[in-house]
């Protein structure tokens, strides 16, 4: 009968949904507690510099602003 596939969806929903939660558990266990933190060390971020610069010019790295953010040198 149509029951019969059951045991079959739920070992296949296992193993799709089953990397997720153990990526989730190993990032909280190796990130002190915090699973969706930004890792600048791991090199897997290539803008730090942009991400610098913005809170640097702006005051907030969320708040991205183009050249007329930047102040002008005065020339004396």
């Amino acid at each position: 009968m149509w029951y019969e596939i059951l045991p079959s969806a739920a070992i296949v929903l296992g193993c799709i949904s089953a990397p997720a939660y153990i990526n989730w558990a190993i990032s909280k266990l190796s990130y002190n507690g915090k699973a969706a933190q930004r890792n600048w060390d791991a090199g897997l971020y290539m803008d730090y510099n942009t991400y610098l610069r913005d809170k640097r010019i702006t005051g907030s790295e969320y708040v991205p602003r183009g050249l007329e953010s930047i102040p002008d040198e005065k020339s004396n």
